[in-house]
């Protein structure tokens, strides 16, 4: 120490001049790592010692040979009467003052050693490095709403000073949101940045400047920083209730900045994994927990988790177990015993509720309203609850199922209890027939209905005589709601006929079904007939059922007709539909009979009986088909079927006719019809540009050779609209009033206009009425119409036939004209 005084003495007021050192500055700086020499001479001629190098200590530093190190050794050249310090690998310790001594002579040299700025735990950025994340230092995180800070760490000699900026702008020391700290960890000094209730804006680039003044040196950290915010859960989990052998899903969802991680626990137990008993969906929200077990029940906690805290919430499960009843125990009775039927747990829920019941008819607690016989009540067998259901005196209605059912929260079961109730047979009167119809060579079947328990065993027998299946007669059983029917089937002769006895008996009794095999026959002739309507191609009859229908109902008729010295046709009707005889040539003599026809067959016919067809006509209105609603948009199908009466002549076009009318009840036509002749073999017409909401009535005719049809016709209305009642052209049957002054030529003008308006009416009203007239004249000098003199001639001759007739009329007509065969080619051609 006191060399060290010395070396400082000589250093403050002057080196000596016996000693000479390099380099001549007194100070020398440099890095971490690099070398440094300092050289150190004895100037002094009259001594041949050699100066000696002491450390920053004041220790000696010796030559290698002597124990230096290798990084810090003296050279020695006697020679020169020098010394040479050298210094290798420089580290932070090394700086201080290195003296040379020389007897009472010292100097000494300055090592100034500077360590660069660095900033430790830096994000690498060069191509192959990984991606930079919150474990460095130029990335952090900071939390909303709460007091936190930014950390700089520094390492560098001397130290620096540090400046903050933000998003460019220097951040003041003066600015109370923010806290400037500096803390110190070995060589490393970490600078803090405080702030105070982080907001949003906080979040951006900052900047940490490090500066060394003296060697002109700044470096500059950037810090991207994150503003989180901690997770705080929006939906926790719900408490739930479970059933044995399911499953539940609790539901977590949470809210965050950065999005929150989820985890799942039991109690405080280890975190639940992904597996066979719970399945983590929705990236860990949900958790599902399967096969569930009475031990699942507890509180199960989500815990939503990031970088800037924790939220967490439970929910809880209950899990419970459904009842299971115990098994269905089926019991046999006699009519007029007793039964109890019992229904306890096996297992389930001690707050499970039992019930009997009948169908769909709950049993309450004690007898019942409906039927006293029935009784429900409870008692404790060995610690459990049985319900217990009561039937005395036990009737046949008793039998079948009557169900024990019980629910808990965790579900439901019911079991099915039969009673079944033993009888003699009972043979179903309204099932089996006391009579059976039949006839001769057609198979007949007899039936008879019965129920018993246990089964009986049937027969049958014909005036006590047994049958058996496959001898003498065919027997079928076939089980079916409400019992069993046993089938006899005959195909009887005459014989046959008569009662027949069906017996069922077991253990607890018999009985017995007398059935009468009654055998049917054809109706009797008709006595009673008569023709109600006659056209030229078809003629009605009427009759009355004979006085014996054979012993079935009349179930129609056959109609036998020809002509004189023709081969007898048939016609068959339906009981419901008239005797309408159709196909007949006009104006000829019939001979006709009729028989009454029921399921044996066709009675006897009645006596023959005459009747003439009517001359050839028009033929009948033809019959629409169609519905007054069926028009669509603005169109309307008519529909239509020829008339069973053609005139005898085909038809050969029909025409339709069709108007507006005013209101639903018109049965004419209006004003302006419109009319269309359509080919003979249609059956509809499409009827197009109709307005809607609009009534119109339609008409069709058919035309035969003979003359035009009367009509059949349809009012129908159109879909859209509210049809509107045509009355007069102005509201309220108010004519327009005329308004302002007029002048005199005006009113001349009026009157010469309204009085040629009437000329041309009466003109062509004499065209019409009388054919004369100016138009009159024009006609026939200029169209080439034929003068009235000369049409009267023509009308005195013979017209074609049907020239000039309306709807109906036959007058023109010559029949023989018409007729151009024979009459009998007349009859096979119309036929």
């Amino acid at each position: 120490m006191i060399l060290r005084g010395v070396i400082l003495v000589a250093f403050l007021f002057g080196a000596s001049e016996a000693l000479y050192l390099t380099p001549a500055a007194t100070s020398i700086t440099k890095s971490v790592g690099e070398s440094v020499l300092f050289t150190c001479t004895n100037n002094d001629p009259s001594s041949q010692d050699i100066p000696t190098w002491q450390d920053t200590d004041g220790y000696p530093i010796r030559t290698i040979d002597n124990g230096g190190s290798q990084d810090m050794h003296v050279v020695v050249y006697p020679a020169d009467k020098r010394s040479q310090l050298n210094i290798f690998n420089i580290i932070q310790n090394y700086e201080g003052s290195y003296g040379c001594v020389l007897g009472q002579d010292s100097d000494s040299r300055r090592l100034i050693v500077f360590e660069e700025l660095e900033f430790p735990n830096k994000c690498p950025r060069g191509p192959n490095d990984p991606p930079c994340d919150k474990t460095h230092q130029d990335n952090q995180d900071i939390i909303i709403h709460e007091a936190d800070r930014l950390e700089c760490t520094v390492i560098g000699k001397p130290e620096p000073t540090i400046g903050w900026n933000f998003k460019g702008n220097p951040i003041s020391e003066l600015d109370e949101r923010y806290t400037f700290q500096r803390t110190v960890q070995g060589e490393e000094i970490t600078h803090i940045l405080a702030i105070g209730n982080v907001t949003r804006y906080d979040e951006g680039l900052y900047k940490c400047q490090a500066s060394q003044l003296e060697q002109a040196v700044i470096k500059s950290l950037d810090i991207t920083v994150d503003v989180q915010e901690p997770p705080k859960i929006i939906l926790p989990p719900q408490d739930k209730n479970g059933t044995e052998h399911g499953s539940i899903t609790f539901y977590c969802r949470a809210e965050g900045d950065p999005q929150p991680e989820y985890t799942w626990y039991r109690g405080g137990g280890d975190p639940l994994q992904d597996g066979e008993k719970y399945t983590l969906g929705d990236e860990g929200r949900e958790l599902t927990i399967k096969d569930l077990v009475k031990n699942d029940l507890g509180d199960y906690t989500c815990q939503a988790e990031n970088a800037a805290g924790i939220d967490q919430k439970a929910g809880f499960l209950n899990v419970f177990i459904p009842p299971l009843l115990n098994p269905a125990f089926n019991q046999t009775k006699s009519l007029n015993e007793q039964v109890e039927l019992e229904c306890f747990l096996r297992r389930g829920e001690e707050d499970t509720w039992l019930r009997w019941r009948r169908g769909e008819k709950w049993l309450r607690d004690g007898k019942q309203e409906f039927n006293e016989r029935w009784e429900v009540f409870s008692r404790v067998e060995q610690g459990s609850t049985v319900k217990v259901l009561r039937i005395t005196d036990i009737t046949k209605e008793d039998e079948g199922p009557y169900t024990c059912w019980a629910e808990n929260a965790g579900g439901e079961d019911e079991e099915d209890h039969w009673l079944l109730v033993e009888y003699a047979p009972v043979i179903d009167l309204n099932r089996s027939p006391h009579e059976v119809k039949g006839w001769v060579d057609n198979e007949s079947n007899m039936t008879c209905h019965w129920d018993a328990f246990p089964d009986a065993k049937v027969r049958w027998s014909r005036n006590q005589i047994p049958l058996k299946d496959g001898v003498n007669a065919t027997i079928e059983t076939e089980e079916v709601i409400g019992g069993v029917i046993t089938i006899l089937y005959v195909t009887p002769t005459s014989r046959d006929f008569g009662p027949y006895e069906c017996h069922a008996e077991n253990r607890l009794g018999k009985a017995t079904h007398n059935i009468n095999f009654k055998q049917v026959f054809p109706p009797e002739p008709l006595t009673n007939i008569r023709v109600t309507d006659i056209s030229s191609t078809t003629f009605t009859i009427e009759v009355e059922d004979p006085d014996d229908n054979g012993g079935l109902r009349i179930e129609g008729y056959q109609v036998g007709y020809h002509l004189p010295g023709y081969p007898e046709d048939y016609q068959d009707f339906n009981e419901t539909e008239p005797i309408k005889v159709l196909g007949l040539t006009p104006d000829r003599k019939y001979f006709y009979r009729v028989a009454a026809v029921n399921d044996v067959g066709i009675g006897e016919f009645s006596d023959n009986k005459t009747v003439t067809t009517e001359y050839y006509s028009p033929p009948d209105a033809p019959i629409i088909l169609s519905k007054k609603d069926d028009g669509r948009g603005d169109k309307y199908t008519l529909e239509w079927r020829e008339a069973d009466n053609n005139g005898g002549g085909p038809v050969q076009k029909f025409e339709i006719r069709w108007s507006l009318v005013s209101n639903k009840d018109e049965t004419e036509l209006g004003p302006d019809p419109q009319d269309i002749e359509v080919d003979r073999n249609a059956i509809a017409y499409t009827i197009t540009n109709l307005e809607p909401g609009k009534y119109y009535w339609i008409e069709i005719y058919a035309r035969n050779a003979f003359g035009l049809s009367k009509s059949d016709g349809i009012n129908i209305v159109m879909p859209g609209g509210v049809p509107l009642i045509p009355t007069t052209k102005y509201p309220g049957n108010k004519l327009p009033q005329i308004s302002g002054d007029l002048s005199t030529a005006a009113l001349i003008g009026i009157i010469l206009g309204a009085f040629f308006v009437l000329l041309i009416i009466v003109d062509i009203s004499c065209y019409f009425m009388n054919s004369c007239g100016f138009m009159m004249c024009i006609c026939v000098h200029c169209c080439g119409k034929v003068p009235p003199d000369e049409k009267d001639d023509l009308e005195l001759g013979d017209g074609p036939p049907g020239y000039g007739s309306e709807p109906g009329d036959t007058q023109g007509i010559d029949p023989f004209e018409v007729q151009l065969k024979s009459m009998d080619d007349d009859y096979n051609s119309w036929r």
